[in-house]
């Protein structure tokens, strides 16, 4: 898919950070809070502003939602990112990670097929990133429907559906360590995640 505007990037930022133990979005990372460098580089890759879903108002004046409905993880993130934005897709990602290859959001961008309703990475060992990928505006109702339901797992999300994988090979093109897909989720992370960005500079 070429046209760019037809995508709203979205970062998730409801998360409770219960591990970590503060919020992850304001970490410092490479001098600046690490949702200023997902949200820029999100920027880059879809020329558009990211949309903030989960808190609203709290993070530097970005755009932001808080979730229609609360305490439901990614799925309940998903929901309202579908709600308040009219592109044909959005692309969900997390906002506690910090390495996103930006060439390889180009690349899924180009190969996004329209018709898709889901298009997201699968890795050799059959696990897949729900949280680094598209989703059609089409999927509203029924995320709507398995939120009602008390199914609250993403990959309920893909059962019936037209799912476009990106494979392992492909991200290695681009990322050849799979770093994009390295989130924090307690403080040891944080410090693998400096430790593997000071090794690649």
């Amino acid at each position: 898919m070429k046209q760019k505007n037809k995508i709203t990037p979205v970062i998730l930022v409801g998360g409770k950070s219960k591990r970590f133990g503060e919020d992850k979005a304001l970490l410092e990372f490479q001098g600046e809070p690490l949702i200023k460098k997902i949200y820029f580089s999100l920027f880059d890759c879809f020329h558009k502003e990211p949309i903030l879903i989960g808190k609203k108002n709290l993070y530097f004046g970005f755009e932001s939602f808080s979730d229609i409905i609360e305490g439901k993880g990614p799925i309940g993130g998903l929901y309202t990112a579908l709600k308040f934005v009219d592109t044909a897709f959005v692309f969900l990602t997390g906002c506690d990670m910090p390495l996103i290859n930006k060439e390889l959001i180009c690349y899924m961008i180009e190969k996004l097929e329209e018709d898709s309703m889901i298009y997201l990475p699968k890795f050799n060992n059959s696990m897949i990133e729900p949280l680094f990928a598209f989703y059609n505006h089409f999927l509203l109702n029924k995320v709507e429907d398995l939120i009602l339901a008390g199914e609250y797992k993403m990959r309920s999300v893909l059962v019936g559906e037209k799912v476009q994988f990106l494979t392992e090979k492909e991200v290695e093109r681009f990322d050849s360590d799979l770093s994009s897909f390295v989130n924090i989720n307690t403080k040891s992370d944080f410090n693998k995640i400096i430790t593997l960005k000071n090794e690649r500079d």
